[in-house]
């Protein structure tokens, strides 16, 4: 029997088929299918045994897209109810994801350490109704609200098209004097750093001449 739920819940199906290497396919019925690959030089073993082919959306990307894609949904949606004009919406996503664990470190969970999400709106509307409208797509976006539930680090960024500074900014799971962006960028600097230090030590090893060893000097025969 199949099951049956109150009307209020709304059902997804997806189905999905893996090949060979890292290769999958999504099925859903009615629409074309979605190829899933990971991108040339993701290689797994050393010789590699599984390799990435760059055959399709990596599952990171197609998730990304999910995200900004219901929230773009939800944002047209929430407009509709305020009364709120716009001519044009576009969006701009990046994750930055600890993959330690995912290759050679099995004491670590990956992660994601921070989303970055920027919402740009061509509209007249004044600073207060955009306000409005981030809040109440904050609200009902599904996607948002799973990525809330599980407490994943994002910065939504709401600019008005033309304007360098954002006219609202939430913050999830961190805050500004925490961002995770400016921390990773910090260690990444201090990495730089620490491989620059170590660039002249090693050239000088490269170029001092081998040392030879030492002749073995003949010792006269005795004469007999």
């Amino acid at each position: 029997m199949t099951p049956q739920y109150p009307s209020y819940i709304g059902i997804t199906d997806v189905e999905t088929h893996g090949y060979e290497q890292m290769l999958v396919e999504a099925f859903m019925d009615g629409q074309s299918s979605i190829r899933l690959d990971e991108p040339q030089g993701f290689d797994i073993g050393d010789p590699p045994i599984l390799r990435g082919q760059s055959r399709g959306w990596t599952p990171v990307h197609l998730q990304l897209a999910a995200l900004a894609g219901c929230t773009s949904i939800t944002i047209r949606v929430v407009a509709n109810d305020f009364g709120f004009q716009y001519a044009d919406l576009k969006t701009s996503i990046r994750s930055l994801i600890d993959i330690r664990g995912f290759f050679f470190d099995l004491h670590l969970q990956p992660k994601f350490e921070v989303i970055q999400f920027d919402i740009t709106l061509d509209t007249k509307e004044d600073d207060r109704a955009i306000r409005e409208i981030a809040d109440e797509s904050d609200r009902r976006c599904p996607q948002l609200g799973l990525y809330r539930a599980a407490k994943v680090p994002m910065v939504i960024r709401w600019f008005r098209k033309g304007q360098q500074e954002p006219v609202h900014v939430g913050w999830y799971a961190t805050t500004k004097a925490k961002d995770p962006a400016k921390r990773l960028e910090a260690a990444a600097a201090k990495e730089a750093a620490a491989a620059a230090k170590k660039a002249p030590a090693k050239k000088a090893a490269a170029k001092a001449p081998a040392k030879k060893a030492p002749t073995k000097q003949a010792v006269p025969k005795k004469r007999g």
